[in-house]
C-alpha cells in the first residue's frame, strides 16, 4: 500500500487529459511546492525514496509539533494538503468533468491515505467522514448534488448558506468590518506571492480559496521539511497556518458546516462534505492550539452598501465558484 507522501499531488487534478491542474491562484506553480521535493528521486515518482535519501538516523525530533520523526512530519504535511485540495475541489461550483475526476477510484484511494496518515487519535473521525463521504461520491450521484448545492448556495453571491467568509459574524460590527476582512485576506496571499486567477469568479473570501490557501501552506511546510530547508523558512508556513486558521478559516468554518448540514439531506454527498469539512479543520485548530469558531455565528443582513464591496468585479450574479468566461 502507498504511503501518503507517494500520493503524486500534482497529478491527480488534471485527470488523463492534456489540460493542466487549475489552481484559483493563476501564478502559483505547485510542482516547486508539491513534487520538486520529489527532485531526489526523480525516477520513482514519489517522496518517500527522496525521505529515505536523507539518510537513516537523520530526523529532527518533532515531538514540540506532535509529529513524530521527521518521515512522519513530511508524510503528514502531504496528507493534510491533499485533503485541504480535495475539499475545496468539492465545494467547486458542480460540472461533470470536475465530478468525473472526484469520483475516480485512484483519487479517492489517495484521500483515505491521506486520512489514514494523520495522528491515531484523530484517524477515526477523520476515517469515518471520508468514508461517509466516498461513498456518496459517485457518478450516478452528480445530478442530484448538483441540485442540493443549488438549493443549498444559490444562484447569486448570497444565498441561504453563503460559501464567504464575510458574510458570517457580528452583527454590531463596524461597518468597515467587511472590507478590511477581504484587505487581510489579499494580504495572506500576496505575502506568499500569490495572487487570484484572472479567471477565477470567487471571491478573497470564498471558501474554496481559503481551503487551496491552506494546501498550499502546508505544501510549503513538506517542501521545507523534504528538502531540510531554513528553518525559518518552515516557521514562516506554520505560523501561517496558525494565523489563517485563527483569524479566517477557523473562525466561520464551524457556522457554516454546521449551517449547511441543517440544509442538507444527510444521504447527499453535501451533507458528508460538510461533516469531513467540520472535523478536518476542527483537527487543524486543535494542531496549533486554536479554539474553533463558533457555530452561532449570524449571516450579516444584505444591504446595498455591503453589496458593493464585490459590485466592481462584476461576480454578483455568478454561481459561487463559477468560473469567469471569456466575456467577462
Amino acid at each position: 500500500m502507498q504511503t501518503p507522501s507517494e500520493i503524486p499531488l500534482k497529478a491527480d487534478w488534471a485527470g488523463r487529459s492534456a489540460a493542466k491542474r487549475r489552481s484559483v491562484f493563476g501564478n502559483y506553480k505547485g510542482e516547486r511546492d508539491e513534487t520538486k521535493a520529489n527532485s531526489r528521486a526523480a525516477g520513482n515518482g514519489n517522496v518517500t525514496n527522496a525521505a529515505t535519501s536523507l539518510g537513516e538516523g537523520n530526523s529532527r525530533d518533532q515531538t514540540n509539533r506532535g509529529l513524530g520523526t521527521l518521515q512522519s512530519s513530511i508524510d503528514e504535511a502531504v496528507a493534510r494538503s491533499f485533503i485541504y485540495r480535495f475539499i475545496a475541489k468539492v465545494f467547486e461550483d458542480p460540472s461533470e468533468e470536475n465530478w468525473s475526476r472526484l469520483t475516480e477510484v485512484g483519487l479517492q484511494q489517495a484521500l483515505r491515505i491521506s486520512a489514514k496518515a494523520l495522528g491515531r487519535a484523530l484517524q477515526a473521525s477523520l476515517e469515518e467522514a471520508v468514508q461517509r463521504l466516498l461513498t456518496r461520491l459517485k457518478p450516478e450521484a452528480y445530478h442530484g448534488f448538483k441540485l442540493e448545492y443549488n438549493g443549498a448556495f444559490g444562484h447569486a453571491a448570497r444565498g441561504l448558506c453563503p460559501l464567504n467568509e464575510i458574510e458570517y459574524g457580528d452583527l454590531k460590527a463596524d461597518p468597515l468590518f467587511q472590507p478590511h476582512r477581504l484587505a487581510d485576506l489579499a494580504a495572506f496571499y500576496q505575502a506568499f506571492g500569490l495572487e487570484v486567477s484572472d479567471d477565477a469568479a470567487e471571491r478573497h473570501d470564498h471558501i474554496c480559496v481559503e481551503l487551496e490557501f491552506m494546501s498550499v501552506l502546508v505544501a510549503k511546510e513538506a517542501y521545507a521539511l523534504e528538502l531540510q530547508l531554513e528553518e525559518e523558512l518552515l516557521t514562516r508556513a506554520l505560523n501561517a497556518q496558525k494565523s489563517f486558521l485563527r483569524e479566517h478559516l477557523g473562525r466561520w468554518t464551524l457556522s457554516f458546516t454546521r449551517r449547511l448540514e441543517r440544509m442538507v439531506s444527510h444521504e447527499n454527498p453535501l451533507g458528508a462534505l460538510a461533516t469531513l469539512t467540520r472535523e478536518f479543520i476542527a483537527a487543524e485548530c486543535a494542531r496549533f492550539g486554536i479554539t474553533l469558531g463558533s457555530e452561532e455565528l449570524l449571516l450579516r443582513p444584505v444591504d446595498a452598501a455591503a453589496e458593493s464591496l464585490c459590485s466592481s468585479c462584476g461576480l454578483n450574479n455568478l454561481p459561487p465558484g463559477a468560473l469567469r468566461t471569456e466575456s467577462l
